[in-house]
């Protein structure tokens, strides 16, 4: 079985290209996979995210605007796993696509059809969000992310559980922001060098992957 970590961006398009590959890939390689969807936002992040929006990064104002959203659509995120894991995460991709694929604001309206999209409470994830233990987890996902010195949204981690001697691999350069077809093979050419099948021997690690062999990286 795969473990798989996706430090993302809550809000951005790039991430959920990236995300909906990584999930097909395994799908069509018939991959027992645990996903953990790891909401981040730092400096670098944000800054990758305006430029992305085309937002110039000196605007304070809107870097203002751009991090409170994140941190908002980081809460919702968290509340909405409160009604399950695997919806929480359709809720997540949801949201990116209402946002940032068809130009949707980023407000009640738009979360609420995201929420409703993906069979969840609404009321019940409004009230949620805002709960000390929502707030602890969202700051929980931050610790773990400067942690492990994640730097990029999207940021890929995958481990092979069926053999915990075999180290990690971080992938956070996809070959494209915007094409979804490169990230898909780009992606699937640095993941089938991790399948179970494959030996560390020949795996290639260079600007795009590398070993990672921390711990706590399992939560």
């Amino acid at each position: 079985m795969w473990e798989v970590f996706l430090y993302i961006n809550p809000l951005c398009s790039y991430c959920l290209k990236v995300e909906r590959s990584i999930i097909d890939f395994t799908r069509k390689n018939n991959i027992d996979t645990q996903y953990h969807f790891v909401t981040t936002f730092n400096m670098a992040t944000i800054t990758d995210y305006m430029l992305m929006k085309g937002y110039k990064p000196a605007d304070l104002q809107k870097r203002n605007e751009v991090t409170e959203n994140i941190y908002e659509a980081a809460l919702l995120y968290k509340a909405a796993a409160c009604q399950g894991n695997k919806k929480a995460r359709s809720f997540l991709m949801n949201l990116q696509n209402q946002v940032n694929v068809l130009g949707n604001p980023f407000n009640e309206d738009t979360i609420k059809v995201a929420v409703e999209n993906s069979g969840l409470n609404f009321k019940a994830i409004m009230k949620e969000k805002d709960s000390d233990t929502v707030k602890k987890a969202v700051k929980k996902d931050q610790e773990l992310t400067c942690q492990m010195n994640i730097e990029k949204a999207p940021t890929v981690i995958v481990f092979d559980d069926d053999d915990p001697s075999k180290p990690g691999v971080m992938i956070n350069k996809f070959g494209s922001v915007t094409s979804e077809d490169i990230i898909n093979e780009n992606l699937s050419a640095m993941l089938e060098k991790t399948m179970p099948t494959a030996k560390e021997s020949d795996i290639e690690f260079n600007q795009q992957s590398r070993i990672i062999y921390f711990e706590n990286f399992r939560r």
